[in-house]
């Protein structure tokens, strides 16, 4: 059986790579369990018996692929659907082969009418025409320099223009990730001297700029996706369980959950008598790891419960050890050593990276301030460069201040919102507040542990980012907790508030918002010494 399941694994990892093990686990008991006795088995799985795990296009991606491999009597393991290889030069013959400067602009097949909506799979990048800088970091496996880079771009553009006047995003994406799958060192997106997950981001946005700046005066119409509305049964968003490896676990074995339950009630009645201080004891702990997929549960449940509620049933969620207990459970992330280290490594980059390339007049008054912790200067940089307002992360209050005086001094917003107990961000108590009301009193009066509990409320509770804060907090994600999921965002979709207008604008669905993205790629390029 366990030959059977690791064949299994392939044959989803195959198709869906950036699935958490968790999940895939899950998949191949569901598969096992419903009778699926070998991979020719496959063929017969139905979207429904695999649902409430992944999404919807995941599942057809599965299934389409399944059924092809049965349709060409393949026996391997199975390929992705969506992705193909890209040659990158006609000439090259052996496996190592680098871009010669042989002619490499591909056509559309003769007596084809129209335009290929596969062209995209199937295009040849024109390297024997790239900026020598280009050709010579694909051979040595370095990163190009901004301005080769963006030569790239333009021939890149130029081509793809030549099969489609307008090329879609999803094809422009087809294209880069084949570019960065081939030459991941040179092109994808990196966190110091880690690759992002996927790594393409900023590689697609300036190629979907360049093209949309080519097709500025075109009379062509976007290419929009028509959505279906699939009944109106209500099902968690994607967002939910975003950059999370155990966002609903099994049961452990021989549990249920009446006995998990006795379990909770425990912990409840030590609060009553001990209150929040409770939670420093051993044995909270340990029935805080065992309760975990109870607390998920409740979390998890539609219509969602309250914080209120929640707290409730899980007082000591709420306390600071168990904020970071609960998000390391269900990231596998130690959010504040992951913080600490991160800041104390690359925070002096990031305020050297302003100091030589202030961005915007806010930045330049940042950087005036005589602000000496590191951590508080490099929040006040970033929020200050996505022109996001201190208020819409931290509040700043009187530092005698109790939750009840906090919750009648300040009006505090459904949000989640780091409450500083002083005047200045540096060295200071702090306080958590989610839905209006204090939740969590800091056992550590420094800005990074508060941080830390912020940032984990957000996973903790299916938070999304709230907008007047969401570049930064993305960029925190990425950046210094390496959490880059493949798709999906925690930021919020739909009509937002437009920073550069005020107006009411529909915001576009991306995995990496573009500023960070773009920040992201200046850091490393500037870390480069370009």
């Amino acid at each position: 059986m366990s030959g059977l399941k690791e064949a299994l694994k392939d044959a989803v990892l195959s198709v869906l790579p950036s699935l958490s093990p968790d999940v895939i686990s899950q998949l191949v008991e569901k598969l096992t369990d419903q009778g699926v006795e070998g991979l020719d088995d496959l063929i017969y799985v139905k979207e429904d018996d695999i649902l409430e795990f992944i999404r919807p296009i995941q599942c057809r991606k599965l299934l389409s692929a399944w059924q092809n491999q049965e349709k060409q009597n393949q026996t391997v393991v199975l390929q992705p659907v969506d992705v193909l290889p890209l040659v990158p030069c006609e000439a090259s013959t052996t496996p190592d082969a680098r871009p010669s400067c042989s002619s490499s602009t591909s056509a559309n097949s003769p007596g084809s009418t129209g335009v290929s909506h596969s062209w995209a799979e199937n295009f040849k990048v024109p390297w024997n025409v790239m900026p020598a800088g280009i050709q010579s970091a694909i051979e040595n496996d370095q990163r190009p320099s901004p301005a080769d880079r963006r030569q790239m771009i333009r021939i890149l553009a130029d081509e793809m223009k030549k099969h489609e006047e307008n090329p879609t995003r999803s094809q422009c994406l087809t294209v880069t990730q084949q570019i960065v799958r081939r030459y991941p060192k040179v092109f994808a997106d990196m966190v110091g001297d880690r690759q992002i997950v996927g790594g393409y981001a900023s590689l697609l946005s300036q190629l979907k700029v360049r093209i949309e700046h080519l097709n500025r005066k075109s009379t062509l119409s976007h290419h929009m996706t028509q959505r279906n509305e699939i009944g109106n049964t209500k099902k968690r968003s994607s967002t939910d369980s975003y950059g999370c490896t155990s966002w609903q676990p099994i049961l452990p074995p021989g549990e249920s959950y009446e006995s998990i339950e006795v379990k909770r009630q425990r912990m409840e009645e030590i609060h009553r008598h001990e209150g929040i201080s409770g939670a420093q004891r051993g044995d909270i702990c340990k029935l805080m790891e065992e309760t975990y997929c109870l607390q998920r549960k409740m979390i998890n449940e539609i219509p969602s419960h309250t914080i209120a509620d929640i707290r409730t049933k899980w007082p000591y969620l709420f306390a600071q050890r168990h904020i970071y207990g609960h998000f390391e459970m269900l990231t596998d992330k130690k959010v504040l050593r992951l913080l600490e280290s991160s800041i104390q490594e690359g925070g002096p980059k990031i305020v050297q990276f302003f100091k030589e390339k202030p961005t915007n007049e806010d930045v330049r008054n940042t950087l005036s301030s005589d602000q000496n912790d590191v951590a508080a200067m490099v929040l006040q940089l970033l929020l200050a460069h996505f022109k996001e307002k201190l208020d819409g992360l931290i509040l700043l209050t009187d530092e005698f201040a109790t939750p009840l005086d906090v919750q009648q001094a300040l009006p505090l917003p459904e949000s989640p919102r780091l409450i500083i107990l002083g005047q200045s961000l540096s060295n200071q108590r702090w306080m958590l507040s989610v839905e209006g009301q204090v939740v969590c009193e800091g056992e550590q009066p420094n800005i990074v542990s508060g941080l830390a509990a912020l940032f984990a409320s957000f996973y903790n509770f299916n938070l999304q980012y709230q907008e007047e804060a969401a570049c930064t907090l993305e960029f925190i994600q990425r950046r210094f907790l390496d959490i880059n999921p493949e798709r999906g965002s925690k930021a919020k979709k739909g009509k937002v508030t437009s920073k550069k207008t005020g107006q009411i604008v529909q915001k576009k669905n991306t995995t990496v918002h573009p500023q960070v993205s773009s920040l992201l790629r200046k850091l490393t390029d500037f870390e480069w010494n370009f």
